[in-house]
């Protein structure tokens, strides 16, 4: 753990602190426009940036530790870094207190990460690929106890399985294609 000798300590609430600022600036050169359509654009597009940056909310309890953390920080790194305050960051990657380590993890060709980023997909593709596949072989049934797949070739059936939640992802649209890789019907043709 780093401490107030280190020159990247805390350096998280920087790069928070460096997105609202770039963002003041911003706005009042927004609000320095002529008013009209261009002005409009350039308010709602700071607007719109702040929500984004609002997702995000951390604090500091009173030992100098994060004590919260928004949706997209790192648990295991104690509540941050924050992927939406590090991605909102790189918006002014070209001013001169921006500091690149903020999105290492994006710009090293060889992270995960980067690799995931510049697929430009997103979770919604990768879903929509993966139910379309599950769909063109299988049902999904629903019974008064849970739901199971069913081979729409062969009417093979899957173990019956109770979602955790009503809006949880159904365990079949995975377990299925591994339970029943092959229909012996579908060899045939």
């Amino acid at each position: 753990m780093t401490g107030p000798d280190d020159p990247d300590w805390r350096w998280e609430f920087r790069c928070e602190d460096f997105v609202y600022a770039r963002l003041a600036e911003q706005q009042t050169a927004a609000e320095a426009l002529s008013p009209g359509p261009t002005r409009d654009q350039a308010l709602t597009n700071v607007d719109t940036i702040y929500l984004i940056a609002s997702q995000h909310n951390i604090w500091i309890d009173m030992r100098g530790r994060s004590a919260g953390r928004c949706i997209t920080c790192a648990p295991g790194d104690g509540g941050v870094p924050c992927y939406t305050m590090r991605g909102l960051a790189r918006l002014w990657s070209h001013h001169p207190d921006y500091r690149p380590g903020w999105n290492q993890h994006v710009e090293d060709p060889g992270s995960a990460t980067h690799q995931e980023y510049k697929q430009r997909s997103t979770i919604y593709s990768r879903r929509e690929a993966e139910l379309n596949a599950f769909y063109d072989r299988f049902d999904l049934v629903q019974t008064d106890t849970g739901e199971h797949w069913r081979c729409k070739t062969c009417g093979a059936c899957g173990e019956e399985q109770r979602p955790i939640l009503a809006s949880d992802y159904p365990f079949a649209i995975t377990g299925a294609p591994r339970e029943h890789p092959t229909c012996p019907e579908r060899n045939e043709t």
